[in-house]
């Protein structure tokens, strides 16, 4: 093992985690999926940085399995039943839902088998390698602990907020790979040499960033207010973007090649925003449900893009009111009548 691959497996992050559950490795072989979730969490502890807090990315977890699940039942437009998971069965399939209804309780007892399990280092060659399986369960065993005294309070911020951390990891998803994080693509954004010095923020953006900043921190009180982050976001666009309007069919790259470099990178941003945002709303029915399942309650099938299509109805009938307002209007010289006011939503714990 080299020096640089001994470090890069110390590294515990949520950029790393979501990589990492999205990995063609594991979507197309979910037995070991979750045994390499665990893995990767079980370095927290030997991460020197620990930049992403433990629960963060206990809950992050949670909600890509859910979202993966999510996604294929949407897919299959309610032919396929909730009672059980894709590619998983018998033990396997028992302890994602153990994860899925309780994903603290979960994770510590996970931790403690990891600690306490039998690891044949005779048969590593590598001291290193040794070195490394011998930190891994030491941390997980510290996690246990840890999680075993853990705030209740802090449980729910996560607990009680799941659009915030199903429109965060969407929105990770979406960000360049040279941005570790969300905080490094905020940087991104705002930097440069001469924006840096001379560009004054709007009012309409250090608004959006103010709304961003909140809604991804778990402690703050507009935390998780997906109404807020979203009115904000297309304030901003709306004060850059003449015209702007959210749609699937929205000139997307046109809108952004016709902006000076700093606004395109902050528009851009926003946009990839409001596109999170969507598709939570739209896929969320079906995530509720693959929770409901999991924790035994009756489960009330969903209707494909039922959002967009609500979206939709909505777009048509203003645009059909506003066709009827126009035909409706009279000519000059024709007498003026009163106009219709229209109507006004195997463990793998050394995953690389």
């Amino acid at each position: 093992m080299t020096k640089n691959e001994n470090k890069a497996l110390r590294v515990c992050t949520k950029k790393g985690l979501i990589d990492l559950i999205n990995d063609p490795r594991y979507t197309q072989n979910k037995a070991q999926q979750f045994p390499a979730i665990v893995g990767y969490l079980a370095r927290h502890g030997m991460d020197v940085s620990r930049k992403d807090e433990f629960l963060d990315l206990v809950y992050t977890a949670r909600n890509e399995l859910l979202a993966q699940e999510a996604k294929a039942h949407a897919a299959n437009k309610g032919a396929l039943p909730y009672d059980g998971l894709v590619g998983l069965n018998g033990p396997a399939q028992a302890r994602v839902k153990a994860f899925l209804r309780d994903p603290v309780g979960a994770i510590s007892a996970e931790m403690q088998n990891l600690a306490a399990r039998k690891e044949n280092y005779e048969a590593m060659e590598d001291p290193d390698e040794v070195q490394y399986y011998v930190d891994l369960k030491t941390s997980a065993n510290i996690i246990a602990i840890e999680l075993g005294a853990a705030d209740e309070r802090r449980k729910s911020c996560y607990e009680d907020k799941p659009a915030m951390v199903d429109i965060l990891a969407r929105l990770q998803k979406k960000m360049p790979e040279n941005d570790a994080s969300l905080n490094a693509s905020l940087k991104r954004i705002n930097s440069g040499f001469f924006g840096t010095l001379f560009r004054r923020k709007s009012k309409e953006y250090s608004a959006f960033e103010t709304a961003f900043k909140e809604f991804k921190d778990a402690g703050m009180a507009y935390s998780g207010n997906t109404e807020d982050l979203e009115k904000k976001t297309t304030d901003y666009l709306k004060h850059v973007i003449p015209g702007f309007k959210y749609g699937k069919d929205m000139p997307r790259q046109e809108w952004l090649d016709a902006l000076p470099k700093g606004k395109r990178a902050r528009a851009e941003f926003c946009l990839n925003v409001l596109d999170s945002i969507h598709e939570h709303k739209e896929m969320k029915p079906f995530m509720e449900n693959v929770e409901k399942a999991a924790k035994g309650q009756k489960v009330v099938e969903a209707k494909p893009n039922a959002i967009e299509q609500e979206l939709a109805d909505q777009e048509q009938f203003q645009n059909d009111i506003q066709n009827e307002i126009e035909i409706e209007a009279p000519a000059k010289e024709e007498v003026v009548v009163e106009e219709k006011q229209p109507v006004v939503e195997s463990n793998e714990i050394n995953p690389k």
